[in-house]
């Protein structure tokens, strides 16, 4: 059972039991992410979501990390573009345990100078890890190129030099800012009690302003022309990243492209797969893939290829596109990827934490719960007339935006 309520501090709770499991996932979401940021704040919601396990007005990092692990859960955070969710896995018998260390994270943040200063390092080294990374650094330059002007455009870790400014006061200001109640949503799934569940949330959060009083502006930029873009790092392989900016979450064109997109490159009996690797021998991996958000989507083909063989992979690349937009799916071949995109939906929706992610990312993307049922049907809906229709988003390989990651040559 799905049901949402919205408490009378303003904060939403989306509640998904499942009889048949013993564990809880807890999820607490904010819809602040990197797009929010000015330019000198880069980086600002990731180190902050670092910070809040480093101390409250009632426990320390050990306290935090420890009251979890005594009681056998699972807590972490992630940052995105648009969204912060800090979450704990447990049994379902040490709910309100665990949800008052959760709580307690997002209320009472104190950020202590000693741990903050610490932090800037170690966030700095994940900066630095995340550029030994060919895959990653072309992902960045990618969504650095297809977002040019836009908010979506900074990453998410931010750079050294906005990490190195950060300070007590700026986190916090930034902090109570942002993060408001009538922006925050808790998401859970698995094992509950409603009622024990709605009266432990009822008097949190009020430590949180009631509104937030920024305006984010996801302005959306001309689409900029297709190019080609080499980079050279000390690195044995090329790693190509290319892509097109696509339409928001909400476009009634989502699932058509989805289901495209698999039909291109998902899976090993993929068109990209069969050509570029099976057929070619060219790569090891390649795949495509689509991520959508509240104003601006983005399609991408990534592939990792000898770096004496980045032409012939692009190529090969480009052959499918033309091939995709030129001739007829077969319709075995459209059902086919139709039963995996289910498959695959229906399998994460298996795991009490996928399901808690997938129900908190869909209340802030479009305001409201989307049922099993519902995302089932919209993949039954879709016609081959439907994908034949979307086709032209992607399939015009001059549009695309290619990154190069390459080694010395």
């Amino acid at each position: 059972m799905l049901e949402v309520i919205t408490l009378d501090s303003g904060v939403r709770l989306i509640l998904n039991s499942m009889d048949s499991v013993r564990s809880v996932s807890i999820g607490i979401w904010c819809n602040n992410g990197s797009v929010n940021e000015n330019d000198d704040e880069q980086g600002i919601s990731h180190f902050i979501e670092h910070m809040l396990f480093k101390g409250t007005k009632n426990r320390d990092h050990f306290q935090i990390v420890n009251e979890i692990d005594k009681l056998g859960g699972q807590m972490n955070a992630f940052t995105s573009k648009e969204c912060t969710c800090f979450y704990v896995k447990c049994l379902d018998e040490h709910f309100r345990a665990s949800a008052e260390v959760l709580t307690d994270m997002i209320c009472n943040p104190t950020f202590p100078e000693d741990e903050l200063e610490k932090e800037k390092g170690v966030v700095i080294e994940e900066i630095n890890m995340n550029a030994d990374d060919p895959d990653e650094v072309a992902f960045d330059i990618l969504e650095d190129n297809v977002y040019k002007g836009m908010g979506m455009s900074h990453p998410v870790l931010g750079t050294k030099y906005t990490v190195s400014s950060f300070t007590h006061d700026k986190l916090d200001e930034y902090y109570f800012n942002h993060y408001t109640r009538d922006e925050i949503i808790v998401s859970i799934a698995g094992s509950f009690d409603r009622q024990d569940v709605i009266e432990y949330f009822e008097d949190k959060f009020y430590s949180l302003k009631e509104r937030r009083e920024f305006v984010t502006d996801k302005n959306v930029s001309p689409a900029s022309e297709g190019r080609y873009i080499e980079v050279t790092k000390d690195i044995e392989q090329a790693h190509i990243a290319m892509g097109v900016r696509l339409f928001p979450a909400e476009d009634p064109k989502r699932y058509p492209m989805m289901l495209l997109c698999n039909i291109l490159g998902g899976g090993m009996s993929s068109r990209l797969m069969q050509n570029v690797r099976v057929k070619k021998g060219l790569a090891y991996s390649v795949y495509s893939m689509t991520g959508f958000y509240s104003h601006t989507g983005l399609f991408v083909i990534c592939a990792g290829v000898a770096k004496d063989k980045v032409d012939e992979a692009l190529n090969a690349i480009k052959e499918e596109l033309d091939r995709l937009k030129d001739d007829d799916i077969s319709v075995e071949e459209f059902q086919s990827s139709r039963e995996q995109l289910k498959s695959s939906f229906i399998f994460g929706q298996e795991s009490v934490q996928n399901l808690m992610i997938y129900n908190g990312r869909n209340l802030l993307t479009y305001g409201r719960s989307i049922t099993p049922s519902e995302v089932l049907q919209m993949l039954d809906d879709i016609t081959l007339e439907d994908i034949n229709n979307v086709k032209k988003e992607i399939c015009d390989y001059s549009r695309h935006i290619v990154i190069n990651v390459t080694g010395k040559k």
